[in-house]
């Protein structure tokens, strides 16, 4: 293993560990919080049924709509450190890519949005849960869309490369980019630049999560000229000579929607 990789474990292990301790932390708040709160949504429900003014029972609601919104986002707590059970199996990541966004060409397309892929030219074979991994890549390819959808349009690229022991699959757009501040904050659970109506800023750092647990990486940074990259790396299995290529498998190494 070389310098490089090492270097990756060695992040990798102080990232596993790092969301562990958050996990628990989360945790703890999300249960000493529910309690109270479910006194508050049962107690104003019980007054709001009495016979007070309309003014009262239209600010008890506003406390009860804002106790029920607070639950949940203890539960989202509760449910982003609670791993689900997963189906690991060896995937081509090359594969999983190409039949992701196959379903994707028409919706990109009449949002004014050309995708391509770039594959590597060999397989590059990870373990993991594939509708896991699916949710990821839908996840990083949604903000790409999101971005470029403010702009009218734009590009996404998708590339995957072998580096030593890992494949990085990075997202690339040429929308607006991610402002300097928030680079290192847009993996922290309930971070977010979106209304609280339209994202509950747990879909990136349910993606760190998810790579975190098959020992990968991911982390953002700005183009050199416009646009955002996303880059995701996961270790690659023994046995990446033994499978077809691309190309001989049937799939082609640029798709664009």
């Amino acid at each position: 293993m070389g310098i490089a990789d090492q270097k990756k474990v060695q992040e990798q292990r102080q990232n596993s560990q790092l969301l562990a301790t958050l996990g628990e932390m989360l945790t703890g708040i999300a249960n000493e919080v529910n309690n109270p709160l479910g006194s508050i949504l049962l107690y104003s429900e019980l007054l709001m049924a009495g016979d007070l003014s309309p003014q009262t029972k239209e600010d008890l609601k506003v406390i009860h709509d804002e106790a029920r919104r607070a639950a949940r986002t203890m539960s989202d707590l509760l449910n982003y450190h609670r791993q689900e059970k997963s189906d690991i199996q060896q995937l081509e990541i090359n594969r999983v890519l190409g039949d992701l966004f196959r379903t994707r060409r028409y919706k990109d397309g009449a949002c004014d949005i050309t995708v391509t892929l770039n594959l590597h030219d060999r397989p590059l074979l990870v373990e993991g849960d594939l509708s896991q991994l699916n949710r990821v890549f839908m996840n990083l390819m949604s903000n790409a869309e999101e971005a470029l959808t403010k702009i009218g349009g734009g590009n996404i690229t998708v590339t995957t490369r072998k580096a030593g022991e890992w494949v990085q699959i990075s997202f690339t757009d040429d929308g607006p980019g991610i402002p300097q501040e928030n680079l290192q904050r847009i993996f922290y659970p309930f971070f977010t630049t979106k209304q609280a109506v339209f994202g509950s800023g747990l879909g990136l750092s349910t993606c760190y999560s998810i790579i975190t647990r098959y020992k990968g990486l991911i982390h953002a940074r700005n183009n050199e000229e416009d646009g955002a990259t996303i880059i995701v790396e996961l270790p690659l299995t023994d046995t990446c000579e033994k499978t077809p290529s691309p190309r001989e498998a049937g799939i082609t190494g640029s798709l664009v929607a």
